[in-house]
């Protein structure tokens, strides 16, 4: 049976496409559709219609995974994505060739690859479309047949060099290695020539070319597809010099291998001409001699090392750099001289003659910065990293600032105290100690290192004992007055230099100690009991949970003794692992938890279980809680959500728990932060505080939803074949449903009720005919109908316009045959107010 015009186009299409995948990456061009039509020409397929089978390639070419190049235009900008991937060079250098090979080259009768070459090396900007995209990998021009020319064969000149090599002496010989790669010479490690000879003959093996002398050759890796690179090593043998001693040199020089070294801008001759290398700083890792100079490896600016002489090196210099005024903090002064340089057109407002100290106004969002040279007692202060800075708990004054767009200004805020609680993304945040004195927020504020300084201690904080002073850990001075130690904190205080007040008493400021002098004969006084403030207790209750859950509540139950060892491996994996002066407390939870399960047992109703007996209901109403909170929320309908989560809890598996009882702590936090808001209303500042209390509120909910969706996925939305259909299920799932929010007088109720599935059917107001029937099946009683789960709905058009809105529900459930068991009975009421 012959194939039609439109098959043969088909079969014809899907060979091209196949050929396109096989064996031209992807691609499918004018000379591919030729080709592969050619030699199919004898077959069916091979007599369709070109038109129409690149109107199918075309139109199956996203399915496939193939690009299209059928058109000029389609080519021209295949070619020009190729040569935006093309580096100047070799942009230029096929430039070049098109106009050396003349009339000849096809090249050059190529008018999109002319006219693309044109564009590329114009100053016309580069268009939107080039950018990101990724060329085809076939080549879209035809290239000159090459002649071929009779090349004589080339004499290696590896066995000489091998012949030198095994003649010389070896034993005591050191060969200084260079290595040269894009014109850049660089030094390496010094190499014995004891096996070097062994060595060449490796490398000549492995492809390299290797020619030369025992006292200079060189082995070249450019082509060579296993290599190294495009590089060629130099070995040039060492003449009998004097010994010199790399670790005399290096302690000369006052340098350690791992010091943070600086290293001096200087000029490299290249292939190219002179090059000047730009100075940077990294650590020391190595000190060796090369060519008889002393070179070192020090770590570069891009990951690779570089090879400077050691003459060169200088412990690196500091600056201190201070942002709006705010803690200072200790840069290199490579990166300091680097950003007055960047900002001096436009941005340096002060600077000295030596370009030490400037002060920068960028008139953006980073505003105003200091630079000056470090004191010799800031060099020698250790410089912790940001996040090790300060530890949960920490009283550190905040100097907050803020930037506003209409002034281009920054603004700097009242300084206030506050408490550290964690690290997160790169700042600390910070809740304020006493809420009147922040101005921008409430609660917890997000802080960079450079707003916040330590709480300085005050003057009656200085114990009235002589103090020794320690400088960088030495003892200086013995029995300096406890009076001089006080002026001393009172000029520091007014500075607002930061210092602070060691576990010890000492007054400890950069890098000076005042430490306070004890009697011989007075022992140290007995640590005073400690008082647990209301944040331990409940972070040790919390961490108490999480202990019980991994043990107790675990499947199969684990019994282990909560000692310190144990507690640290369970706390392990926190976020934030809880401080071990804390585990007394947590073990004091645990001692009395099961009297308080047992006495908040006994507060509930006789006939609730501590364990659901309908979970998906239990979820079901928390569920339905969070789409009663989520529009506008308040702290006590989060508080009533955490008590929904409680719910849940004891008839969830141990994974599921916990994610239960991280989304309770979470809603408790939310809202102590919308109590917090709600008392900022009304005074400066409160649209922050009210936005980030409802972030908070919001990501609390969200958490919520999914923790219950994993302990019961059908918990979303109810399905009509989860109604309970007897007596006894619809009494256990209304007890389950009212868990949290029924009252005394419904949990009564639903012991003495009778269960019944209503119907509550309505119609619309217009014209009557569209209907709504909400099936709930609940206990009804004196009190009305209690639900046992949110309604389903049901929308309908009416069957009989004569009939109401339950009759025709009636019909309808009847035919789809609602199955209720026969001695509960199903009520269909019709919405009077309709």
């Amino acid at each position: 049976m012959a194939l039609s015009a439109l098959d043969r186009a088909q079969h014809m299409a899907q060979q091209i496409l196949i050929f396109a995948r096989l064996h031209n990456h992807h691609v499918v061009t004018v000379d591919e559709v030729e080709a592969v039509m050619s030699r199919d020409a004898d077959t069916e397929q091979g007599k369709a219609n070109r038109t129409t089978v690149r109107r199918i390639i075309r139109q199956r070419a996203e399915i496939e995974r193939v690009r299209v190049i059928f058109t000029r235009e389609e080519r021209y900008w295949a070619i020009r994505e190729q040569l935006h991937h093309m580096t100047a060079d070799q942009v230029a250098a096929l430039a070049d060739s098109i106009a050396d090979g003349g009339d000849d080259d096809p090249r050059g009768w190529d008018k999109e690859l002319v006219d693309a070459i044109g564009a590329h090396r114009s100053n016309r900007p580069t268009p939107a479309r080039l950018y990101g995209c990724t060329p085809v990998s076939i080549r879209l021009w035809k290239d000159p047949a090459t002649v071929a020319v009779e090349e004589t064969p080339a004499v290696d000149p590896y066995p000489a060099l091998y012949r030198s090599l095994s003649a010389a002496d070896m034993t005591s010989a050191v060969y200084d290695v260079t290595a040269s790669q894009d014109g850049v010479k660089r030094h390496c490690p010094p190499q014995p020539g004891k096996r070097l000879a062994l060595a060449v003959a490796i490398k000549h093996g492995a492809g390299a070319r290797v020619e030369g002398t025992a006292e200079l050759f060189t082995v070249d890796w450019r082509g060579v597809q296993k290599g190294p690179g495009d590089i060629v090593f130099t070995f040039r043998r060492r003449a009998a010099v004097p010994s010199v001693d790399v670790e005399a040199a290096r302690e000369a020089s006052g340098l350690s291998v791992g010091d943070l070294v600086e290293v001096s801008g200087h000029k490299v001759e290249t292939d190219k001409g002179w090059d000047y290398v730009p100075a940077w700083y990294g650590h020391l890792r190595d000190v060796w001699v090369s060519d008889g100079q002393i070179v070192a490896r020090v770590d570069g600016p891009e990951g690779e090392p570089g090879v400077p002489l050691l003459s060169d090196l200088r412990p690196v210099r500091w600056h201190m750099r201070t942002v709006n005024g705010g803690t200072p903090e200790r840069i290199p002064s490579l990166d300091a001289l680097r950003e007055i340089n960047n900002a001096m057109s436009w941005g340096v407002r002060e600077m000295s003659e030596s370009a030490g100290t400037a002060r920068i106004d960028y008139g953006d969002v980073r505003g105003e910065v200091w630079l000056r040279p470090a004191t010799s007692a800031e060099i020698a202060t250790e410089q912790k990293p940001e996040r090790e800075r300060y530890a949960e708990g920490d009283r550190v004054i905040v100097r907050g600032t803020f930037y506003r767009h209409e002034t281009r200004r920054t603004y700097v805020l009242d300084e206030y105290e506050g408490t550290v609680t964690q690290w997160v993304a790169g700042h600390y945040n910070v809740r304020a100690v006493e809420p009147d004195e922040d101005g921008v927020t409430y609660g917890v504020r997000p802080c960079a290192v450079r707003e916040l300084r330590p709480v300085p201690p005050t003057v009656d904080d200085v114990a009235n004992v002589p103090h020794d002073l320690y400088l960088s850990g030495e003892l200086r001075h013995e029995g300096v007055p406890a009076d001089q130690v006080r002026r001393a904190v009172k000029n520091l205080r007014f500075k607002r230099a930061p210092f602070y007040q060691d576990a010890e008493g000492a007054i400890v400021v950069e890098n000076q100690r005042y430490v306070p002098q004890r009697p011989a004969g007075n022992p140290e006084p007995a640590p005073a009991p400690r008082e647990w403030s209301e944040k331990d207790v409940r972070r040790a209750r919390g961490f108490a949970a999480r202990w019980r859950a991994e043990t107790v509540c675990a499947e199969p139950p684990v019994r282990r003794e909560p000692t310190d060892e144990a507690l640290a491996e369970c706390f392990a994996h926190t976020v934030r692992p809880l401080d071990p002066e804390l585990y007394p407390l947590v073990r004091q939870e645990l001692a009395g938890w099961d009297a308080r399960i047992v006495a908040e047992d006994a507060r509930r109703p006789e006939n609730t279980p501590a364990v659901s007996p309908a979970p998906l209901f239990t979820a079901l109403a928390a569920y339905e809680a969070t789409n009663d909170t989520v529009m506008n929320p308040a702290p006590e309908d989060l508080e009533r959500l955490a008590r929904h989560l409680l719910s849940m809890a004891p008839g969830a598996p141990s994974p599921q728990r916990r994610a239960l009882v991280t989304a309770h702590y979470a809603l408790e936090a939310a809202a102590e932060s919308l109590r917090a808001a709600a008392e900022r209303r009304g005074k400066p500042g409160q649209l922050p505080v009210v936005n980030a209390a409802r972030h908070q509120a919001d990501e609390a909910i969200g958490a919520t939803r999914q923790a219950i969706l994993a302990v019961q996925p059908n918990a979303e939305r109810i399905r009509p074949t989860d109604i309970p259909t007897t007596a006894e299920t619809i009494r256990a799932a209304t007890r389950a449903y009212l868990t949290v929010t029924g009252t005394l007088e419904e949990l009564a109720a639903v012991g003495t009720g009778t269960p019944t599935v209503r119907v509550w059917c309505s119609s619309d107001k217009k014209t009557g005919t569209n209907c709504t029937a909400r099936i709930t099946a609940g206990i009804s009683c004196e009190l009305g109908h209690i639900p046992a789960h949110p309604p389903i709905v049901i929308k309908f058009r009416k069957l009989h316009r004569r009939l109401n809105a339950a009759d025709n529900a009636r019909n309808l459930l009847t035919s789809h045959r609602l199955v209720v068991d026969s001695g509960v009975p199903v009520e269909f009421v019709n919405d009077p107010s309709v």
